[in-house]
């Protein structure tokens, strides 16, 4: 049995799972889903040592409803998550002046634990959930420090870059992500 981390992309996944989770005609939200037994489910037959999730805080702009409502979900996720025992990492949401809003920080994070954490010899394999491809060096680090890592993504959007430095792909279809969200939004 191999000792596993997961990480989690916390933005780029919420929008996979969007996409995946396309037919509950909105009714699905994050803080539904279930990462914990996610990253069970995920890593099995091996040990789960640590489930890291990676995200940019939102930023509260009083008088402005949008911007209250995104920070209360976010809020909520943050709590569901650690009530679950998953470390966060945060980064920064910055807003361009063309009024869209970007993550900042949240990449480099991501990367840089992971590659720590393998030097440390704190697993033998991680499952990073991301479609990014900014992650390619990172996990081409990760294995030159003899570490397995494994893709984990979706058909829809996969990643050809993590596709192909990772040891192993897994993609996800939405049968197998529905077990992790509520009955009651199937």
């Amino acid at each position: 049995m191999k000792r596993a981390f997961v990480f989690i992309d916390g933005s780029n996944f919420y929008f996979k799972l969007k996409d995946l989770t396309s037919k509950l005609d909105g009714k699905y939200s994050l803080i539904d889903f279930d990462f914990r037994k996610f990253a069970e489910w995920l890593v099995k037959p091996n040990e789960l040592l640590e489930i890291r999730y990676y995200l940019g805080t939102i930023k509260r702009e009083r008088n402005n409803p949008k911007s209250e409502q995104l920070y209360a979900n976010q809020q909520k996720l943050i709590g569901k998550l650690q009530q679950q025992n998953i470390i966060i990492t945060l980064g920064h949401v910055i807003r361009h002046p063309d009024k869209t809003h970007h993550e900042k920080g949240v990449d480099v994070r991501l990367a840089v634990e992971m590659i720590r954490f393998a030097r440390e010899d704190k697993y033998d394999i991680a499952y990073l959930v991301s479609s990014d491809t900014d992650l390619v060096a990172a996990v081409e680090e990760v294995r030159a420090f003899g570490k397995k890592v494994q893709y984990v993504g979706i058909p829809k959007g996969q990643s050809y870059g993590l596709s192909s430095v990772a040891d192993d792909v897994r993609l996800l279809r939405s049968e197998e992500i529905e077990q992790f969200l509520p009955e009651s939004l199937i």
